[in-house]
């Protein structure tokens, strides 16, 4: 690692993995700030998933090196196991024991003191639920078991992959919001998702990953000024929809065709996506099923 990477917490230097003929991370570079939140963006079989396996430990990279806190994964798997909370996008917990039970359960593995466990039910919210079996509970409070559970150890370091997966509106918006309180509180957080609007939302950083390869990297604003394109949208009374590029020759001259014959009945701007971002970049759409 260089001088100019000491602000880093997680650093990745042509890091790759791969699976026989399969290359499923290919050469990917990047680091992360301390106390920033980063996010990977892309569909199902990206690259996402492996790519936190491989900054957790869960496996050593075909080639490349990643570092957390200056610790390389290969060489101090151990001692960055201690560092990191990792919550995965299966659920497993013990479902016929209690949130208590649960959370005591991998607190010992962690050595972590008990009063860590009132601690953590605090910050999800869900002190009052302890004694509730696990099997009881909504996916969305399962969630926040989950985080809960990863906060054990108190981690420096927190890899959520897909957190927002698979919930109703209610629970996503509240482990949005979660997910920004742990910033607050320094930690540095990488999440992967396919969900635009959690990206766009969440990450201070944003890297959009396509078959495995890194293919654009910047803040969710400067993505969405660098590859989409504010549009300027008129509705006519007769019901028809124009869009065209704001402030174009295009746009205003189709404002002023339609304003003569009093034809307009809205007119509103609608700023880019990040889903323009990835069509533009990719030509595909980002499903909720992708």
């Amino acid at each position: 690692m260089t001088g100019d990477t000491v602000d880093k917490e997680i650093v990745t230097e042509n890091l790759s993995k791969k699976y026989d003929d399969f290359e499923a991370v290919k050469s990917i570079s990047f680091s992360i700030k301390k106390g920033t939140i980063f996010g990977l963006l892309g569909p199902n079989g990206a690259g996402k998933s492996t790519t936190i396996k491989l900054l957790t430990c869960q496996f050593p990279p075909t080639s490349g090196t990643a570092y957390i806190g200056g610790l390389n994964t290969v060489l101090d798997a151990v001692e960055i196991k201690k560092k990191i909370g990792v919550v995965f996008e299966s659920q497993n917990l013990y479902e016929e024991l209690s949130v208590y039970e649960n959370l005591n359960f991998f607190r010992q593995l962690y050595n972590s003191p008990k009063e860590r466990i009132n601690e953590v039910l605090k910050i999800v919210g869900m002190e009052r639920y302890q004694k509730n079996k696990v099997k009881t509970f909504s996916k969305g409070m399962k969630q926040k078991i989950m985080i809960s559970r990863a906060l054990l150890n108190d981690p420096e370091v927190l890899f959520l992959d897909e957190p927002g997966s698979g919930l109703d509106p209610r629970s996503a918006r509240e482990i949005r919001q979660m997910i920004l309180g742990l910033k607050e509180q320094g930690k540095t957080i990488l999440i992967t998702t396919h969900n635009m609007e959690e990206a766009d939302f969440l990450c201070d950083y944003l890297a959009i990953i396509h078959k495995g390869s890194i293919i654009a990297m910047d803040t969710p604003g400067n993505l969405k000024k660098k590859y989409g394109k504010d549009v300027l949208m008129i509705k006519t009374v007769k019901g028809d929809i124009y869009e065209s590029p704001l402030n174009t020759k295009a746009s205003s001259d189709i404002f002023e065709k339609l304003s003569e014959n009093n034809q307009i009945s809205l007119v509103h701007s609608k700023e880019a996506t990040i889903e323009d971002v990835f069509i533009k970049l990719t030509g595909e759409k980002l499903t909720d099923e992708s």
